[in-house]
């Protein structure tokens, strides 16, 4: 599954190349996340759709960060709350987004409970901007009601979830295990992407 050497993709600075990697190393593992995902999607009431990024707009720089986007949309989901899986140069992440682009992002956001929030495990993170890898801090009550007084802001964001350092345990640990973290994570936002998603 995903491991260690997966990184060294982000060691190739060019654009065609690590696109290349991108594609042949992370991309299989991706839509094997999407499989395993189903299930866990499944208890949701509505459909949803996996959106594997194809980082069709760079023509020069090489992209710093790749992922597979679920959403509610078959045609995109930038502009709805989403859940992200993907890579960082140093980190393996799992969030929960409402990115500026969310219509209604305000309105969408008031519809979470704090409390609700607080209740995810331990060594959960929020943030709030999704081009930033480092935006993650810990998921205290504290840190949590700064991101929430920041959402009046027109480009502001909203980011719950957890990271996976480089060299963790988490790429240590067999396939199976890291389905099931993968699983669990996602299965913990639930409650929350459920509120959100809600018509």
């Amino acid at each position: 599954m995903y491991q260690d050497q997966d990184f060294r993709v982000w060691d190739d600075q060019t654009l065609p190349g690590r696109l290349g990697k991108i594609r042949a190393q992370i991309d299989p593992k991706f839509q094997q996340t999407v499989t395993e995902l189903v299930p866990v999607f499944a208890e949701l009431a509505v459909p949803i759709y996996d959106h594997i990024s194809l980082h069709r707009r760079r023509s020069k720089n090489p992209p710093p960060d790749t992922w597979v986007a679920f959403s509610t949309s078959k045609r995109g989901y930038k502009m709805l709350p989403h859940i992200e899986v993907g890579f960082w140069d140093d980190r393996f992440f799992i969030w929960l987004a409402v990115l500026q682009e969310a219509k209604d992002r305000q309105a969408l956001l008031s519809r979470l409970k704090e409390d609700t929030v607080m209740q995810l495990p331990a060594g959960f993170a929020c943030g709030g901007d999704h081009t930033d890898k480092d935006c993650g801090v810990p998921l205290i009550r504290e840190n949590y009601q700064a991101l929430m007084a920041t959402q009046p802001n027109r480009h502001a964001e909203w980011q719950v979830g957890r990271n996976f350092m480089r060299g963790s345990d988490f790429f240590a640990v067999s396939a199976a295990e890291q389905t099931q973290i993968i699983q669990a994570t996602v299965r913990a936002l639930l409650p929350l992407y459920d509120q959100l998603i809600r018509i």
